[in-house]
């Protein structure tokens, strides 16, 4: 509370800001723009935080809304286990930058929720509709209790159960642990104890969803499936899914989005993590630069052939992700944009706000998927592609909701949140209809607060003949702001 009080002067200047120079946005009324603002002003602040600072204060809870009842599981560590098999499996080609140290448990299980709406009858009917949610974060930062706003609400309106975990965060797990619970989880609702509390589910009535990152792993969970030959989910939703780690999609650096998305360049970087000499570094952040060093040293002598990172992943600063090394940002599930294909997925439901910085990787990631012969990725895996299995296009729905930022469901404020829901569990219905009524072709559309359906514009199209996809940009941190740290 002492934090919204610190914030008072800003709220009474943005106040004045809107009624005397207008919104950002000319649909944002006064009360969007005062939570916009204030979710800026709190992650502007966290860049100035220690890595535990961070985690922390993103863990906080939410209070549980009106309606709807949480009832606590655990995913035990037998079905990450089985996950670490098939993992291995498909990651053999990539094991020689990967640290190790994901297959070592420090837990007992990954802690889970079920959100549902109390007497729903879902045990009694013949589909089971349920969506397995993973949070957002920038795989650092957040947990299921922060989002449950969101999960709580999609168990209303798509009349589902949701289940959502707290899957292992970087840097203290480095990838593939948070893709490692993510599949042990779905496993388990696939095939759980006798003591769980449900019969085993028909993948073809769970949907993989997610926020940001959250968006991100549930597209890398339906490639792992593909992959390693599992049984398929019914579809997958990512809400402004985050898919692209090499951050070259043009706007994401655009300052275009300075004002109209929270979204902090620096916060999804390592970058304002200190020389680990310096006494205001914690225990967790000297621990992660030392591992990262000895694993980009490591990664250096062996020189595997072929390499599998491209010459602009070598950076200066050192590593762009706490997630994964610098070597490992083109693994089709760390960045699944960069996949060699994106076909043979399941129905694709795809969303991003017309103002935030992911809104171009989104476009083309979507592209990519429902027409693989025509976008097949980045320059440096010609021909991959054609030596893919998967060539069939996914069905694909895109929808950008015009002057929204990134993951806009948080704020509870504007038109659009309620059309996003709407929309969301209208996907789901028509995915499980399929059976008696084919899909609709792969769509790519704009939305405003009215609920107008547009296609794209001219501009969101021009990011279809950029060429530069998967190739790190060249950026200089220092001309962004980095403060000074408050221990």
């Amino acid at each position: 509370m002492a934090d919204i009080y610190k914030k008072i002067p800003m709220l009474i200047s943005t106040t004045l800001d809107h009624y005397c120079n207008g919104p950002p946005q000319p649909s944002w009324d006064l009360k969007f723009h005062l939570m916009f603002q204030l979710r800026k002003s709190f992650t502007d602040d966290f860049i100035d935080l220690t890595i535990e600072q961070k985690q922390e204060s993103s863990r906080l809870p939410v209070p549980i809304p009106a309606g709807i009842t949480i009832i606590k599981s655990k995913v035990d560590n037998e079905y990450r286990h089985k996950a670490q098999v098939h993992l291995d499996k498909i990651l053999k080609p990539y094991e020689h930058v990967l640290d190790t140290e994901w297959k070592i448990l420090k837990e007992d299980g990954i802690a889970a929720d079920w959100i549902q709406v109390p007497d729903d009858g879902w045990e009694r009917r013949v589909v089971r509709k349920t969506i397995f949610f993973l949070h957002g974060g920038a795989y650092f930062l957040s947990s299921k209790d922060r989002h449950v706003n969101i999960t709580s609400t999609l168990a209303k309106k798509a009349d589902a159960r949701v289940f959502a975990i707290n899957y292992r965060l970087a840097p203290q797990n480095q990838f593939p642990a948070a893709l490692q619970d993510a599949l042990a989880a779905y496993m388990y609702l696939l095939s759980p104890p006798k003591d769980a509390g449900f019969e085993p589910l028909d993948p073809k009535n769970i949907f993989i969803a997610g926020t940001s990152a959250g968006g991100g792993l549930s597209i890398a969970l339906g490639l792992a499936l593909r992959d390693a030959g599992l049984p398929m989910c019914a579809g997958i939703i990512g809400w402004a899914p985050w898919v692209d780690l090499t951050h070259s999609s043009p706007s994401f650096l655009s300052n275009k989005y300075d004002n109209i998305d929270f979204v902090n360049i620096l916060l999804t970087m390592p970058s304002i993590i200190h020389d680990k000499n310096n006494p205001r570094v914690t225990q967790v952040e000297i621990d992660y630069i030392e591992k990262a060093a000895a694993l980009s040293e490591k990664i250096k002598k062996q020189n595997v052939k072929p390499k599998i990172w491209h010459d602009s992943f070598d950076r200066p600063e050192g590593r762009m992700q706490m997630y994964v090394p610098n070597e490992g940002l083109a693994i089709p599930y760390v960045s699944p944009m960069l996949a060699e294909s994106l076909g043979d997925l399941p129905p694709l439901y795809l969303m991003a706000g017309g103002a935030e910085r992911l809104l171009e990787e989104i476009i083309y990631f979507a592209h990519r998927s429902a027409e693989p012969t025509k976008y097949k990725g980045p320059s440096y895996n010609a021909g991959k592609f054609e030596k893919s299995p998967f060539h069939t296009p996914t069905n694909t729905t895109l929808e950008i909701y015009e002057e929204m930022p990134h993951v806009f469901q948080m704020f509870n404020s504007h038109a659009c949140i309620e059309i996003s829901y709407k929309h969301t569990a209208e996907f789901i219905n028509r995915v499980l209809d399929s059976t008696n009524k084919p899909l609709p072709p792969s769509s790519f559309n704009r939305v405003n607060d009215k609920e107008e359906i547009s296609p794209l514009n001219e501009h969101d199209k021009e990011v279809l003949k950029w060429e530069y996809f998967g190739i790190v940009p060249s950026f200089d941190l220092s001309a962004f702001k980095v403060p000074s740290r408050k221990l």
